[in-house]
């Protein structure tokens, strides 16, 4: 530990020169969104960190001119003595591969931090035309209301691999699991509903679980004619 702070300096420090770094990248990267946010430690009567939100210029350009109007946020604890959750957002590029866009170091993951870190998506994508849009997320408390509420009118979906990751704790087996996954990969209506019934009719219950844990505001109105209107079902950027 001693031998690293000699090298890399004291994390404390590197938190002191996050006014500097923030600014270093607005100067190399024209066209960035760098934002930050403190607040006061009424403990040592002066500012502390509290949230970071950053969107490369070239990366904001990239997407804009190649990229398809279909994005996924998610987040992660981060580990360590700076506690906190790295919020990111990703797209998909013309070959079909993750497309990194921005990311957002925040002091917990719920409503608040989550609808601040979609406020500053909905300016730097320009996110008007709402009804264009895809999002895609999991389940995750709070998420759902702040998108709600700054994209009213965008399309919502959850993220297939974490509802199936809910899905197999209580409906295990490879059996039920092919199942499911032809669900998801349905790619229209007739199809969708002839896959369910076919699960319905292998396991009552395991239809009942997902009937029962997909929000029926997920299954209206998709702007993709050949994607059924589940949330289940969506595209998969995971």
């Amino acid at each position: 530990m001693k031998a690293k702070i000699i090298i890399h300096g004291s994390y404390k420090e590197q938190y002191q020169r996050l006014w500097d770094y923030c600014d270093e990248l607005l100067k190399c990267n024209p066209g960035s969104t760098v934002y930050m946010e403190t607040e006061l430690d009424e403990d040592i009567g002066r500012e502390r960190f509290q949230r970071l939100y950053v969107c490369f210029g070239a990366l904001k350009r990239g997407y804009k001119s190649a990229c398809r109007p279909v994005i996924r946020v998610d987040g992660c604890h981060l580990r360590g003595p700076h506690p906190g959750v790295l919020l990111t957002t990703v797209g998909i590029d013309p070959n079909d591969c993750l497309y990194p866009i921005a990311y957002a170091v925040v002091e917990a993951e719920n409503k608040m931090s989550w609808k601040w870190f979609v406020e500053f998506l909905k300016y730097d994508l320009e996110i008007y035309d709402q009804r264009k849009w895809t999002l895609i997320s999991d389940r995750q408390k709070g998420l759902g209301t702040a998108i709600h509420e700054v994209l009213p009118e965008i399309e919502h979906r959850h993220c297939v691999r974490h509802l199936h990751n809910n899905f197999k704790k209580l409906h295990p087996g490879l059996a039920l699991k092919e199942r499911f996954w032809t669900c998801a990969r349905s790619s229209y209506m007739t199809w969708f509903e002839n896959q369910m019934e076919s699960l319905k009719e292998y396991d009552g219950k395991a239809w009942k679980w997902l009937i029962e844990n997909t929000s029926p505001c997920h299954w209206s109105r998709s702007h993709f004619r050949t994607t059924p209107k589940c949330d289940i079902l969506l595209n998969n950027l995971c």
